[in-house]
């Protein structure tokens, strides 16, 4: 059978001066890798006066995550990126009011609300493979991904909203990430965490269409609207400690995290399968027939997902070569330990993800696509050794949700369409916050 290695980003076989690293970092900050960190664990150098830990091993990232994650933190650049959005919702927070967050958010990704998600989450793929049969050409299919995702997110989060605007959402997700994903050169600077980072007015704009359409569906519950079973519901409920409940900035902010990360993640990595699948039709005939022998051509419940192994797989390998968070960056606030070495307080830890799953001490031909290395008998002993959802306590809340939502709307998409790479075409992939295809990813798309 053909050996199917999908694009990947280049790597950096020698070192950069500082104007080099930032304009690589500006494009595309996976970019910034070496080649080194695909063989090798750790890598230390200084840059402007601190020490930066390239991480790729999964001793060293557990080290970072799992053995002493309070001696770590966000990095002061992910702060100022994320809070001018984000304010102090779980992305951003750290300690306490972290710990308050997350535990309010926690019962809202228990597998029985999940579970009961799933009936949206195949109607949503039953939409977007409307909109998708109806192109008459090579076109981009992330935006009915997106608005496929997107749906989900918003029963999940509202049950049933009366004024959430899709489409004017997703074009203010994209405002948000074209500028506040791209890095400055003001941003390798040692500043200080609270240095602000200042939004352009369109930037300005998006960020409030966002949180208005949030707020608006606050506001109808705090004036008596109906009790809803949904995320919004358990977090307007939420205690965040001495009997005080969340504020509303505090819920608007976590919601409009749930909203940005909850769809966007899925909607990219169902795109990369669907490239990957379209690029090798024995494959995508192979997740088709998994479907129709789990299904037939009855809308898919939670009671099909375990029969989903095959369509289970190709998520997998996908997040395994995409994974939804590339790179993230800690600094440590105290002197700690990485696996045996010192680190010192101040340093910055680069957890590359990416380098992790695509490592050749760990991974035979790292670079390949094959579903079958998670075939049930062949999948990782180690569960640090994938982690496409970070690890430890801050480890993604909806990772579960997440993993059920990707496999219904491939499966729900590949029994109805058969999808084919226009001849010539090879997606570039860039990180801009998540990696996806530079431009969009257009297939052909045809019904079965």
């Amino acid at each position: 059978m053909t050996v199917f290695t999908p694009p990947m980003p280049p790597r950096q076989t020698r070192p950069l001066g500082l104007w080099q690293t930032a304009k690589v970092l500006r494009h595309s900050p996976v970019e910034i890798l070496p080649q080194e960190a695909f063989q090798f664990t750790r890598i230390s150098a200084p840059f402007i006066g601190r020490t930066v830990h390239t991480l790729s091993g999964p001793e060293e990232l557990k080290a970072v995550l799992a053995d002493d994650p309070d001696a770590w933190r966000k990095s002061p650049l992910i702060q100022r990126m994320l809070r001018p959005i984000l304010g102090e919702a779980i992305l951003t927070a750290h300690g306490d009011w972290w710990k308050v967050q997350r535990k309010a958010m926690q019962p809202g990704f228990v597998r029985q609300r999940i579970q009961a998600l799933v009936p949206h989450m195949a109607q949503g793929a039953e939409t977007a493979a409307d909109s998708l049969a109806a192109q008459d050409r090579a076109a981009d299919i992330t935006p009915a991904l997106n608005h496929a995702a997107l749906s989900v997110i918003e029963a999940a989060l509202f049950t049933d909203p009366e004024d959430f605007d899709r489409t004017a959402i997703r074009a203010a997700i994209e405002r948000v990430f074209d500028e506040t994903g791209r890095t400055r050169f003001s941003d390798l600077l040692p500043l200080p965490e609270k240095t602000p980072r200042l939004l352009g007015p369109k930037a300005r704009k998006a960020r409030k269409t966002l949180r208005d359409a949030v707020m608006r569906e606050i506001r109808k519950r705090r004036a008596g609207a109906a009790s809803r079973d949904d995320l919004l519901q358990l977090l307007l409920e939420a205690q965040a400690g001495d009997g005080a409940s969340l504020s509303d900035i505090d819920i608007r902010d976590n919601v409009l995290s749930l909203v940005i990360a909850g769809h966007e993640t899925t909607a990219i990595a169902i795109g990369w399968a669907l490239y990957i699948l379209a690029s090798r039709p024995d494959w995508q005939d192979r997740v088709r027939a998994e479907v129709v022998d789990v299904a037939g051509e009855a809308p898919l419940t939670a009671a099909h997902l375990p029969k989903l192994v095959f369509t289970k797989q190709i998520v997998d390998e996908t997040l395994r070569l995409y994974p939804p968070a590339p790179l993230v960056g800690r600094q440590a606030i105290r002197d700690t330990q990485i696996c045996e070495r010192t680190a010192k307080k101040g340093d910055v830890a680069i957890l590359a993800f990416y380098a992790l799953h695509r490592h050749h001490r760990y991974w035979p031909e790292p670079d390949r696509f094959d579903p079958e290395r998670f075939a049930a008998e062949n999948r990782p002993t180690d569960p640090w050794l994938f982690k496409p959802f970070g690890g430890g306590p801050r480890a993604c809340v909806g990772s579960g949700f997440a993993l059920t939502e990707a496999a219904v709307i491939l499966a729900t998409l590949e029994r109805r369409l058969r999808f084919s790479v226009p001849e010539g075409y090879e997606p570039y992939p860039v990180m801009t916050v998540t990696l996806r295809p530079e431009g969009g990813l257009p297939l052909v798309v045809e019904r079965v």
